[in-house]
């Protein structure tokens, strides 16, 4: 990437680090939304990026979490996230070589998708979900994963809608999220797609998520949350119908 294209990287990594901290998912949607629009890197480089920054995210924020986590919702979300994850990475190598416009309206679909889940309150069901059900989520949000390392929007409306305890709910997504991350992160290195140049972006993004997490986290309570579900959703719906259009 030119020194340009870097520094509007990052950028988007700080806008999705923000949108992260307020709404509980999106960094990865945000930061593959705009590289895409604006012609940055390729999907896949991006994709391993948003990986790695995920992964070490979610495994420094489930420090003081990992008490809460449902490992009954995690086996029934993994046990359908895993394999097709593998299989969405290897279907994205097929999509970039071959057919790299789909790629794009497919992600074009996916965003759209998601800004529309963003702003959905889902009321919690009376009772949890079948196993089945929460598989089948998995199978979704592992589809995605794979493709875009953006699968957080139909997991987290999924759980959201369970009747357990918020924090339960955070926690569990925190660890689903680093499955994916770290299964994802794996299979590309043993493709043998990262590279010194994927390192050193993912290495220097890092920091900039830890601070913008940590100075949005000291704001948070002051940042209107429909607000800014309202300006990401007009923002992903307009990314959305370009990536279509286009």
């Amino acid at each position: 990437m030119l020194e340009t294209n870097t520094l509007l990287f990052f950028a988007l990594v700080a806008a999705g680090a923000v949108v992260q901290t307020i709404t509980g998912f999106a960094l990865g949607l945000i930061i593959i939304a705009g590289v895409t629009v604006l012609d940055i890197a390729e999907i896949s480089f991006s994709a391993a990026v948003i990986s790695i920054i995920t992964l070490v995210n979610t495994v420094v924020a489930l420090r003081n979490n990992r008490r809460h986590i449902d490992f009954d919702y995690v086996k029934w979300i993994s046990l359908g996230l895993v394999p097709v994850l593998v299989a969405g990475v290897v279907l994205l190598e097929y999509l970039s070589s071959r057919y790299y416009d789909f790629l794009q309206t497919l992600l074009g679909i996916v965003i759209i998708g998601a800004g529309i889940m963003l702003m959905i309150t889902p009321a919690p069901y009376e009772e949890k979900s079948s196993n089945t059900t929460t598989t089948l989520y998995g199978v979704l949000g592992g589809l995605i994963a794979g493709l875009y390392s953006a699968g957080g929007a139909p997991l987290a409306y999924y759980m959201y809608r369970q009747p357990v305890e918020l924090n339960v709910i955070r926690a569990t997504l925190l660890a689903v999220f680093a499955i994916s991350t770290f299964w994802r992160t794996l299979v590309v290195a043993v493709a043998g797609h990262i590279d010194s140049r994927v390192l050193l972006i993912a290495g220097a993004s890092l920091p900039v998520v830890v601070i913008v997490t940590a100075v949005t986290g000291r704001f948070v309570h002051h940042i209107p949350d429909r607000f800014v579900r309202r300006l990401v959703f007009v923002l992903l719906i307009g990314v959305g119908a370009f990536l279509i259009l286009r």
